[in-house]
């Protein structure tokens, strides 16, 4: 008899991690975006993006260790880094460096190799953080020929009982790694291949005949980097083209139950859900699932359940009705073809893989925020997104698939010229849920 496999349900709780420890008295600042990794044994983690005002304006990021979802009260906080005031390296302007999401390549302390010899890199890793300046005050960050943004590299170390940052630098994105031009922006934290990390990423060679706000309008796309540890630390020694150069962005991968890797990237003002295969490395790609339509036009990742299921986790497109809908203006795209929306991003769903990969299962709704909170109290929408899940070991040391997920009043985080900043809801935070499934677990890491 065949053993039954598949994603049955997802939990739905309240907040989880609302307001940072370190918020400014009287500050509205709030947890959001967070990408789960594996500390140690029993330790999961969370790295944690703060967000410190409207709009796209975020603060730092935090590293949030625990072994109960449950009981919250007892996890660990650690400050990664914090946005700072400096000189625009060009234009001699005050700005202040915008500190965006962390994003994480770890080997758990206690870890193993697969022939159960210590593995080298047990207890230590990187972080990856994109770092935009903004004009002192200013509504936007600086644009075209004054964009200027960096990456912060860091590492980090953990011993069994403290999680620290041992070292920061700052790279400039077309220096991290040699021939190419990297950004940050993936949706999901690095996955172990051997002694390596990968990490999907962003970027592509520097075509200098056109700019897009200081980045290159054409020769930019997703892709999988290879980080290998050596005397400075972590560092990337490839990078493999995914997508092609269509700006893909906001990339994830994972390994697949047989061995090969499947990725996903979001590609900018298309609804579509792309899934690529490799199974030979990571090194030779090919587009397997191409389905429009079902989405919004927001964050997607590509996770994997517990017994191992892939699936992808967005919103679904859903249209606005009156008499909220009329507040919103229909927009064209590039082609001047008016979608059918706006569509925003309260219902967030995930899509199970078939078995031979090549297309969706029917989605399964993980969270409706309107029937959960009724209206938002701006007058907008909810924000229910930027899902990011992996299998972690707990402190039961039993084997759990979470999400992290950010919900947010759309009011509090819209473009300033749309909504003037409103305060954060109190369902507003960082939300952690477990995807139920049926098969048998799949560790990620050997203990």
């Amino acid at each position: 008899m065949t053993k039954r496999t598949g994603i049955l349900g997802m939990t739905r709780g309240g907040p989880d991690f609302r307001i940072p420890p370190s918020t400014p008295g009287g500050g509205a600042w709030r947890y959001g975006l967070a990408l789960p990794f594996q500390a140690a044994h029993g330790l999961a983690a969370i790295s944690c993006n703060i967000r410190a005002g409207f709009h796209d304006f975020e603060g730092g990021n935090d590293v949030i260790l625990f072994s109960d979802p449950a009981d919250i009260h007892s996890a660990q906080t650690v400050p990664l880094n914090r946005n700072q005031a400096e000189r625009h390296p060009r234009t001699g302007q005050p700005a202040i460096m915008v500190k965006y999401p962390a994003h994480i390549g770890f080997v758990p302390f206690g870890a193993k190799r697969a022939d159960g010899t210590p593995h080298p890199g047990a207890g230590i890793g990187f972080g990856l953080t994109e770092v935009v300046a903004w004009p002192v005050g200013g509504e936007v960050e600086f644009r075209g020929p004054d964009h200027y943004e960096y990456l912060e590299l860091q590492q980090y170390s953990y011993d069994g009982k403290q999680f620290r940052v041992l070292r920061s630098e700052h790279v400039e994105v077309g220096e991290l790694l040699s021939g190419w031009t990297l950004y940050g922006g993936p949706l999901s934290n690095a996955i172990p291949d051997g002694d390596d990390l990968l990490f999907a990423m962003a970027g592509g060679k520097l075509d200098r005949r056109g700019w897009f706000e200081n980045r290159p309008a054409q020769g930019v796309g997703a892709g999988v980097t290879r980080w290998r540890r050596g005397q400075e630390g972590w560092r990337p020694v490839s990078f493999t083209p995914v997508t092609g150069w269509d700006r893909s962005m906001e990339p994830s991968l994972i390994r697949d139950t047989d061995g090969s890797f499947l990725f996903c990237a979001r590609l900018s003002g298309r609804n579509a859900i792309r899934v690529w295969r490799s199974s030979r490395g990571d090194k030779t790609w090919a587009k397997v699932i191409e389905v429009s339509g079902m989405t919004g036009f927001g964050p997607m990742t590509l996770n994997q359940a517990l017994d191992g299921t892939p699936y992808v986790a967005a919103n679904l497109y859903d249209v606005l009705l009156h008499p909220l809908a009329r507040r919103f203006r229909a927009r064209e795209n590039s082609a001047g073809v008016i979608r059918g929306g706006p569509a925003g991003r309260e219902k967030l769903c995930i899509w199970p893989l078939s078995s031979d990969r090549t297309y969706l299962e029917t989605p399964v709704l993980v969270r409706d925020a309107y029937a959960e909170f009724g209206p938002a109290p701006s007058g907008d929408t909810w924000n229910i997104d930027h899902p990011s899940a992996l299998t972690v070991q707990l402190g039961d040391h039993e084997w759990h698939n979470i999400m992290a997920m950010r919900i947010c009043d759309h009011g509090e985080v819209a473009p300033i010229w749309i909504h003037h900043g409103y305060s954060p809801a109190p369902q507003s935070g960082t939300y952690i849920e477990e995807a139920i499934s049926a098969g048998e677990p799949i560790p990620v890491w050997n203990f």
